[in-house]
């Protein structure tokens, strides 16, 4: 069901090959913002932790093509514990919506040590929903997706383009804010990912940058991706 808080947000990914990701990389940097938090040229570090609940729910309907999902992760930045982000992602066909509050590195610790009886007594509709689902459906976490962000933006229509380089994976979370985390990287024709998001519409000088290659939509998930390497 669609929310209160909705955003709906256009959102296109495509796997790329290395050699149009740095075509399309040096147009878009004389034509776009790199996004504040770029750290150096690889972008910044993101770590997300998914959950799933007892019958892999998200993953089936992942699979299955279903269009109205969800997906429920933690994710953090830099291997920082400054920021972590309790999000749910909503996905409406080729539309999303994320839903997200932030939460302490002691929360995170509780979290994945089930200790969630704080989640029913917030004022956070994002927490009390993570609390049922986690107590009616045994939500919990499933996989560790790793990668660098390099993203570009532009001031209206909120548009954003991201590529997400050397995807790997791990099953281990308990120091997610460790770079010493052991994980393993995907197959390198899945270690290039291009996510093209925007409000309302994306401007004729962007879309004819995009169409220039040729590039086909795909329905690529990172967590469907690095899910299947741990099978």
């Amino acid at each position: 069901m669609v929310t209160k808080s909705i955003n709906l947000r256009h959102e296109h990914k495509y796997l790329l090959p290395y050699g149009n990701y740095i075509q399309i990389r040096n147009i878009l940097y004389k034509i776009m913002k790199l996004d504040k938090h770029t750290l150096n040229n690889e972008g910044y570090h993101v770590r997300s932790v998914y959950f799933d609940d007892l019958y892999n729910t998200s993953l089936k309907e992942k699979l299955a093509g279903i269009k109205v999902r969800k997906k429920y992760r933690i994710r953090t930045y830099n291997f920082s514990s400054e920021t972590i982000k309790l999000e749910i992602k909503e996905k409406y066909g080729d539309y999303t919506n994320k839903r997200s509050n932030n939460i302490s590195k002691e929360e995170y610790k509780k979290i994945i040590h089930k200790d969630i009886d704080f989640l029913l007594t917030s004022n956070s509709e994002i927490k009390k929903e993570y609390y049922i689902e986690m107590k009616n459906n045994l939500l919990k976490p499933k996989v560790v997706v790793d990668y660098y962000r390099e993203a570009y933006i532009l001031p209206y229509n909120n548009i954003r383009i991201t590529f997400d380089k050397n995807l790997s994976v791990a099953n281990a979370f308990e120091n997610i804010f460790s770079s010493n985390l052991k994980t393993n990287e995907l197959p390198k024709e899945y270690s290039l990912i291009m996510e093209v998001k925007y409000d309302n519409f994306l401007p004729s000088h962007i879309k004819s940058v995009l169409e220039m290659f040729s590039l086909n939509k795909l329905s690529v998930s990172k967590y469907l991706l690095c899910r299947e390497q741990l099978t």
